[in-house]
Formats: structure tokens, sequence, C-alpha cells
């Protein structure tokens, strides 16, 4: 039994390293600011496209002056040639989420409006897990990883969510939602 012990050990540490979520880690030098009149679309977009070293992407955020609604976004990365995958407001399907997350990408994601009339905000999205969920907001000058509970972030979160798929495994593109179809360069 004893000569056993390391290989049991070993066993369970593995099995124990693949239930473990990682944090998408998106560097400092990534993150993006929010400028006036409220670019937090493009700010996420570019904040994502960085973390991925999308060089078509740098530079978005300066370049549009201007709110961006989802159609903008997805115009600039069909313009672009850039691999992406889209989920409209008001499909909840979580999959996009949890596999942008295992993949170690960020997605962009949409909060409902605070109020009828205010408009919406949109954020990154760095972590799902099972009770939190981890977005940087480019309303935040520091560039903080925020935490949510998992109940509260499905409360606010609209459904919307952009994913770049340049570097994405075949899998990925075959997950359905009520979004467009995947778009290849």
């Amino acid at each position: 039994m004893t000569r056993n012990l390391p290989l049991i050990a070993g066993l369970l540490l593995t099995i124990a390293a693949e239930n473990v979520r990682a944090e998408v880690n998106i560097p400092l030098d990534c993150r993006v600011s929010n400028l006036p009149p409220g670019r937090c679309g493009w700010c996420a977009l570019e904040t994502v496209g960085r973390h991925q070293h999308i060089q078509s992407l740098v530079g978005l955020t300066q370049k549009n002056p201007r709110q961006a609604r989802p159609e903008d976004l997805e115009e600039i990365l069909r313009e672009r040639g850039i691999s992406y995958r889209i989920q409209s407001r008001g499909c909840y399907d979580q999959d996009i989420l949890n596999e942008t997350i295992r993949l170690n990408h960020g997605a962009v994601i949409g909060f409902r409006e605070l109020s009828p009339g205010a408009g919406g905000h949109i954020v990154t999205l760095v972590d799902f897990g099972k009770t939190e969920v981890r977005v940087i907001d480019p309303n935040d000058a520091d560039h903080r990883v925020r935490t949510l509970s998992r109940e509260r972030f499905m409360h606010w979160w609209d459904g919307f969510a952009i994913i770049l798929t340049a570097e994405y495994p075949a899998s990925i593109t075959s997950v359905q939602s009520s979004a467009p179809a995947l778009l290849q360069k």
C-alpha cells in the first residue's frame, strides 16, 4: 500500500487541477480606459484584441469617438477580417462564456441599462465561475478586475457576447446560439 501512495497522490492532484478554473490574465497594458462620450464597447473590444495580439484592434478606442452598438463592433470585425462569434442580446447561452474562459481568452459582454433609455454598458469578462464572475470595467481608471456574484452578473448581463475566435479550435464554432453564424477569415 505504501508503494501506491505517490501514485494515488499524483492522481488526486491531477483530478483537482482539472477542476480549477483560471481567470484570464489580461495584462494592465492591454486594458483600455473609457473616453467620452462612453466608448465602453470599443474599449472592451480593444482590450480583448490586445490580449490576443490582434494588431488591427490597437487604437480602436481612439479612432472611434462615439458610443458603439453591438452592430458597430461586429462591422469593425468584419471589415478587418477578424474571426469572431457573437451572441445577441436576449440569448443567455452560457457555453460561449465558459469556453472563452477555458481557452484563456476574454469576452466582450453587455450589461442591461440601469434605467430605460439610459443605455447599456459593455465590459470585458475574464472569469465565469460557479459562484463568482470577474470583469474589467473600462470605467475603472485603475483597470482593476471587479468581482460580482454569479447571481448578480446574471441579473445584469443582457446576453450579448463577442468572442474573438482567431485562435480557437473548430470545436467552439459549432456551439449554437441565436446569433448570426461565425464569420471566418
